[in-house]
């Protein structure tokens, strides 16, 4: 009885083990990193990628596994190749780059990083890749950009239109600007030496220029009265609409003046005592009898006018 039935259980382990070798599917992974063979079945095809997870492997995206991650076996074989730390120094930036290959320019290629014929590097790169870390000094050139103010000039001019004592501003100044252009050579980050190029002028400076009169009151005139002189300047507030447009014609400037035609035809030459000669050439909704407007170019020359009797 005992004989039956050991030789029954010879014969299942038989059957047992030609149906595994038949049917089934022998995977072994070998692990370069610590030289041990790990060894898993499946009675299924599995990918590699699901080899790895049944005998609990992992792999970096830079290691290199032979065949490919997402390659079917029925069995067979697969190795891992694992990558190695390597410490990158550019200039004074530290990156740690893992990598499987062996050669100095191959490693260079992988992680995108090309030299120049100045630059420095602490391995020749046709040698083997034979230390965890590698120094690289860029040789760099720059262009500096530098922004200077260029002073406006201040100009005075006479005229012998505008009252003796009259000084008014006919252009406010501006600042020009230039840009001074400069080379700069760096080293593994540091700045070596920096030599000036050349200058560009990017807004000419606008000269202030101020009128001074010269001018005295006439000897010969057919009528003089005394009248009430406000000021205005060329702003939309103070006009009724293009505040370089008179009512005559005439351009807005300086000894063009506001009068109430009633009292001073449009067009009369008349001379405004500690303003100037002058010439009727608008006409204004406040300007009725006896009062005048005259012109400045800024508004607090006009405020500084302020309001004042005066004769013509």
């Amino acid at each position: 009885m005992v004989e039956k039935i050991v030789k029954a259980l010879i014969v299942s382990i038989f059957i047992s083990f030609i149906f595994l070798v038949t049917f089934s599917h022998v995977y072994t992974v070998e692990d370069t990193e610590n030289k041990k063979v790990y060894q898993t079945v499946s009675f299924k095809e599995l990918t590699v990628e699901e080899v790895l997870k049944k005998t609990n492997l992992t792999v970096r995206k830079e290691d290199a596994v032979f065949p490919s991650i997402g390659t079917s076996l029925d069995a067979g074989k697969i190795t891992i190749v694992r990558s190695r730390p390597i410490e990158v120094t550019i200039d004074k930036e530290k990156r740690v780059y893992y990598t499987t290959k062996i050669q100095v320019s191959e490693f260079l290629k992988e992680i995108g990083i090309n030299l120049g014929k100045k630059d420095y590097i602490s391995i020749p790169l046709d040698s083997e890749l034979n230390t965890n870390t590698l120094v690289i000094k860029r040789y760099i050139e720059k262009e500096k950009v530098a922004k200077q103010s260029i002073p406006y000039k201040v100009s005075y001019i006479k005229d012998p239109m505008v009252a003796l004592g009259m000084v008014y501003l006919r252009q406010a100044g501006e600042n020009g600007e230039k840009e001074l252009h400069y080379k700069q050579i760096y080293f593994g980050g540091t700045l070596l030496k920096e030599m000036f190029s050349y200058e560009k002028i990017v807004k000419m400076p606008v000269t202030e220029t101020y009128v001074e009169g010269t001018a005295t009151p006439p000897k010969n005139y057919i009528k003089s009265f005394e009248v009430i002189a406000t000021a205005y300047s060329p702003t939309y507030a103070e006009t009724d609409s293009n505040p370089w447009m008179t009512a005559s014609g005439l351009r807005s400037g300086f000894g063009v003046i506001a009068v109430d035609p009633s009292v001073i035809p449009m067009g009369t030459l008349l001379y405004v005592e500690g303003y100037g000669y002058a010439v009727a050439g608008d006409t204004g909704g406040a300007i009725k009898g006896n009062k005048i407007d005259v012109f400045f170019y800024y508004p607090y020359e006009a405020n500084h006018w302020g309001v004042r009797r005066v004769r013509v």
